[in-house]
């Protein structure tokens, strides 16, 4: 049949036939090969012609004048749109080329974070059917030419063999990628405002935003942030939170799902210490049929808001099969945290308020004592907690019984009380008396010796001010108490080398294994500076916890016990 008798009917069936199967685990009989993120079965029986990015292949029958074209074309930065990358593919690869018409018929298929769109239009001497998938800031287009009805099975067969690696980043892009752990974050710019970029993110630039994805994100999950165009506006940072949200929601193709309190939770709006206003809202979008998670950030700037969107996927873990947000991994939260608050505006008037650091004289430093309880613990009955008051040399200060989970080190502290409000405060100092500045009251303090005098409800609490840790070593071998039927033990050398089985995956706090970075036991180095012991795996892992040095002095790596984590959990030498 020639192609002028090939309706459109057929075509576009053709492409429904595709979709529904592209997602199927496909039986492939013959060997698989790659172009970029791509891997396909090459078709049998056509002439293949590799370029760069680019791979095509032909079959031509010189006696009937029968020709199939298969040409697939590796994966480039998408716009961020699947419609507008199928607009952009057909008009370059179809209408300049063959004359075709600008606005085929199409068909739309989503699943995985992929979405697929296809269309088809008679062409000169044949039938153009091109194939886009859009996802995760890429875009792979198949464009197959034919002009007889028998070359329809050829090119759903290439098609349903297609296999994408979401994870790996585009062929012939402008990405800028801040790859490497020990890499310094780089700044970057869109409209009026400037930031700092995540190192180890993908870093993409639109006309209309800017898109960062981590570049190690596990198979099968999804985590991006978005900064969107502003919103030019008058209205309050509620109206303008719920408007981003229906935004994001519209460009991400989502139907918002329903909560106890709407379509998203929403904290107060309230002033960051860059001094502008800002509001932050999530909720969940079913998007084609599995739930995901939309965050939104909104900050108010003069006569418009700011605003950013991070969107994530949420899988269930084996293990008790729990569910939980991409983004609570810590190290992707962290990412996302120093991004947002490294944001500053070329309109806005900003103070530059340095992080604090534990080093200095005075009452600069880590104390620890025990106190009468406050707040939750109060309610509990719990009269006395173990308190510590870390006091930083630019008037921050830590109020608690839970330090941060990874200590201070490469930490900003301003973020730290944005995050905090309860426990991170202010303080006053000067001849040896100060007043702490807490949400919950205001504590006057004084120097006695050696001690800190806080006093709370007219009792005087005494604290002691520890050692610092940085350089620390330990040798022996630390066990803490039974779990699950198992003894969590961890074996130090005091040339910094470390040996775990199942003690840093308690002590990391994480119930959830697929999101705790010491699940599995390991091997490497340790190195502790700032409060914090860095604990660097062979196999590349590297996790921090918190460690004040209660207990410990420098001079005896081998103590009867040892506390780490936020918690100070209690490791005993065997």
């Amino acid at each position: 049949m020639k192609a002028s008798k090939i309706s459109r009917r057929i075509i576009l069936g053709l492409f429904v036939t595709l979709t529904l199967g592209l997602f199927i685990p496909q039986t492939v009989f013959c060997q698989t090969e790659k172009l970029g993120i791509v891997q396909y079965t090459p078709p049998q029986g056509m002439t293949k012609t590799p370029k760069e990015n680019i791979v095509g292949f032909t079959e031509i029958n010189q006696t009937t004048g029968k020709f199939c074209i298969i040409t697939l074309y590796g994966a480039t930065p998408g716009t961020g749109n699947a419609q507008s990358d199928f607009k952009r593919e057909w008009n370059n690869l179809v209408v300049k080329t063959m004359k075709a018409e600008a606005n085929p018929p199409t068909e739309t298929h989503a699943a995985d974070g992929w979405t697929v769109i296809g269309g088809a239009s008679p062409v000169e001497e044949g039938v153009a059917f091109l194939t886009v998938f859009s996802g995760f800031g890429k875009t792979v287009s198949v464009l197959g030419v034919f002009n007889e009805k028998a070359s329809i099975k050829q090119i759903e067969t290439f098609i349903l063999g297609i296999d994408l690696d979401k994870t790996a980043a585009p062929t012939n892009t402008a990405t800028v990628r801040n790859s490497g752990a020990n890499q310094s974050n780089t700044t970057g710019k869109f409209g009026s405002m400037s930031y700092t970029a995540p190192a180890g993110w993908s870093e993409q630039k639109f006309s209309d935003g800017v898109v960062f994805k981590p570049l190690d994100l596990p198979a099968n999950e999804h985590l991006a942030i978005q900064i969107m165009s502003p919103l030019n506006s008058s209205g309050t940072l509620e109206q303008a939170l719920k408007q981003s949200f229906d935004e994001a929601a519209a460009m991400y193709n989502g139907t918002k799902m329903y909560q106890s309190d709407g379509n998203y939770s929403k904290n107060a709006a309230q002033k960051s210490f860059n001094g502008w206003e800002y509001i932050r809202g999530k909720g969940g979008l079913n998007v084609n049929g599995t739930e995901t998670g939309l965050e939104l950030f909104v900050v108010k700037i003069n006569n418009r808001f700011e605003r950013v969107a991070i969107l994530e996927s949420r899988p269930s873990c084996q293990t008790y099969s729990k569910r939980y947000y991409t983004s609570e991994r810590v190290n992707y939260r962290n990412a996302i945290e120093n991004l947002l608050f490294s944001i500053r505006f070329n309109d806005s008037n900003e103070p530059s308020l340095k992080s604090g650091s534990t080093k200095g004289s005075g009452i600069v430093g880590v104390w620890q004592g025990v106190i009468q309880g406050t707040g939750f613990a109060a309610a509990r009955g719990l009269s006395i907690e173990t308190f510590s008051a870390i006091f930083l040399d630019n008037g921050q200060v830590y109020f608690g019984p839970n330090f941060s989970r990874e200590g201070f080190d490469g930490k900003n502290t301003r973020i730290f009380s944005e995050l905090d409000q309860k426990d991170w405060k202010t303080y006053t100092y000067s001849n040896g008396r100060g007043n702490l500045k807490m949400i919950f009251g205001d504590f006057p303090f004084r120097i006695e010796g050696n001690n800190l005098i806080i006093t709370k409800n007219q009792t005087d609490w005494k604290f002691y001010k520890l050692n610092g840790v940085d350089g620390a070593t330990f040798n022996g071998t630390y066990a803490m108490s039974e779990v699950n039927g198992k003894i969590p033990v961890i074996a130090f050398t005091s040339d910094g080398r470390f040996n775990d089985n199942g003690a840093l995956k308690v002590l990391y706090h994480e119930y959830i294994d697929c999101i705790n970075p010491a699940a599995a036991p390991g091997s490497g180095t340790y190195e502790v500076k700032d409060y914090t012991i860095i604990f660097s795996y062979t196999d590349g892992r590297k996790i921090r916890l918190a460690f004040l040095g209660a207990e410990y002095t420098k001079g005896n790596p081998s103590p009867a016990t040892l506390r780490m984590s936020y918690n100070e959990d209690k490791l005993i030498r065997q």
